[in-house]
């Protein structure tokens, strides 16, 4: 199939059939990345030792804010490019992707300096105890200096249509890391500082695929030319504001993970950080879907909106909320049923395994909900309207989240941490739904908030 006619079947073929593919195998990614996180924290715990894990959790924050800029020139990026290309403007959508890497690339600099001059400082305040602390600092400045490497734009590689490659950026790379983690921990004893190495190695070799796409592939959609990455202005503000949602959302990732490395430092120490290094990536796992949901529904909604065709923009949106829900509530009762062997897959401590039970069930009550404020955000998102997709990312930080866990942690210690995610996805799932009814109510059919309503 041309470069033409797979970007033009966004607006022609079924919907239900379109959303599926493009889910499906975004989907597929993210549950490579599923393994290969599972797998790391496996052999962290089991070929060093629970410490190690921990570390690693200590420095995922880390990780999800160097993430976080690429997700934000990526979806703002994105975004630009598939109205772009249902205006049939693909010098702009050439331009967009060019000043995507211009941003990323003095960020990513930016970020490597200065995160490798303050890694000691900067673990401790990201929740590390002193036993903890040692094995962070290996593991973090490595993956500072490998952050150039951060991104390869599958989101924009999805814009253009090609679902296919844009999963092959995922797969390849994290089975490269998967290997890679294998071969440094576990053969040749490397410890952390293996595992850090592994995660940049899988980092670049994305990036090389990403630059193999946009510039050096046959028949490509974009003709990047050298002065196109002179900053051009008007592009580079449309694509960071569209995409501050993004920012803002996986920077509440990273803020609420400090704020709870730091809370289970305080209430259960050592014990409580490996706890969470388990617990998380397993709920971080099982959440994949949801995620490929969202990623595959926005170049659906985006083209379309930029082609008119509004009554596909309310199906992509209707049937992407009720996958959502469908699905965490699925995983949601896995959870509650089979905690202990889900844990037992990535420990042999039974400590861990008898106190992450509780802390995997509480965390699990937020599947079903959690589909919904992300499927909200993501529409307004793809359509352009920034403005209510930071509403609701902002809000969810700093009125909902961050309150709900210092609160819930001081009421009701550990119990409370585990069940304040929960707790703030429903109110977050109340204020998605208000959002969309008073923006349906001011505004006509193309929105996004009616679109869903419908």
């Amino acid at each position: 199939m041309g470069e033409s006619s797979r970007v033009e079947k966004l607006g022609t073929e079924r919907v239900g059939k379109l959303l599926l593919e493009m889910s499906s195998q975004t989907t597929l990614s993210l549950l490579v990345f599923t393994v290969y996180s599972l797998t790391d924290i496996y052999f962290l715990s089991v070929g060093v030792n629970a410490l190690a894990a921990a570390a690693a959790s200590i420095i995922s924050p880390v990780q999800i804010a160097l993430g976080a800029v690429a997700t934000t020139v990526g979806a703002g990026g994105a975004s630009v490019v598939s109205r772009a290309l249902g205006e049939q403007d693909m010098e702009k959508a050439s331009r967009t992707v060019a000043s995507t890497f211009l941003i990323f690339w003095t960020a990513a600099l930016a970020i490597t300096v200065l995160g490798s001059v303050f890694i000691e400082p900067l673990v401790y305040l990201l929740g590390a105890t002193d036993s903890v602390a040692p094995y962070a600092i290996e593991y973090g400045r490595i993956i500072f200096l490998g952050a150039i490497a951060g991104t390869g734009y599958s989101a924009i590689v999805r814009a253009d249509g090609n679902a296919g490659y844009s999963t092959a950026m995922w797969i390849i790379p994290i089975c490269v890391n998967i290997v890679l983690c294998w071969l440094f921990i576990l053969v040749l004893q490397m410890g952390v500082s293996g595992a850090a190495l592994a995660t940049v190695c899988g980092q670049a070799t994305s990036a090389g695929m990403g630059l193999h796409f946009f510039f050096f592939r046959k028949n490509r959609s974009y003709r990047i030319k050298a002065s196109y990455f002179k900053p051009d202005w008007p592009i580079i503000i449309e694509v960071v504001k569209i995409g501050t949602p993004s920012l803002i959302k996986s920077a509440s990732v990273s803020l609420i993970a400090i704020v709870t490395n730091n809370l289970l430092r305080r209430i259960g120490g050592d014990s409580a950080l490996s706890v969470f290094a388990i617990v998380s990536r397993l709920y971080s796992g099982l959440f994949a879907p949801l995620t490929g949901i969202v990623q595959g529904m926005q170049p659906l909604v985006g083209y379309n909106f930029g082609q008119k065709k509004l009554e596909r923009v309310r199906e992509a949106i209707r049937l992407s909320l009720g996958a959502a829900v469908v699905y965490g509530s699925l995983v949601c009762g896995v959870c509650l049923v089979m905690p202990a062997a889900l844990i037992a897959l990535l420990s042999r401590e039974s400590a861990i395994i008898a106190e992450g039970q509780t802390a995997l069930r509480l965390l699990a009550l937020s599947y079903p909900l959690t589909g919904v404020a992300m499927v909200t955000a993501a529409s307004f998102q793809s359509v352009g309207r920034a403005r209510e997709a930071l509403l609701l990312t902002l809000g969810g930080i700093l009125l909902v989240k961050l309150p709900v866990l210092l609160l819930a942690s001081r009421l009701f210690s550990l119990t409370g941490i585990w069940a304040s995610e929960a707790i703030s996805e429903l109110i977050l799932c109340i204020v998605s739904f208000i959002l969309l009814k008073n923006a349906g109510a001011g505004s006509g059919s193309g929105s996004p908030a009616a679109a869903a309503r419908g």
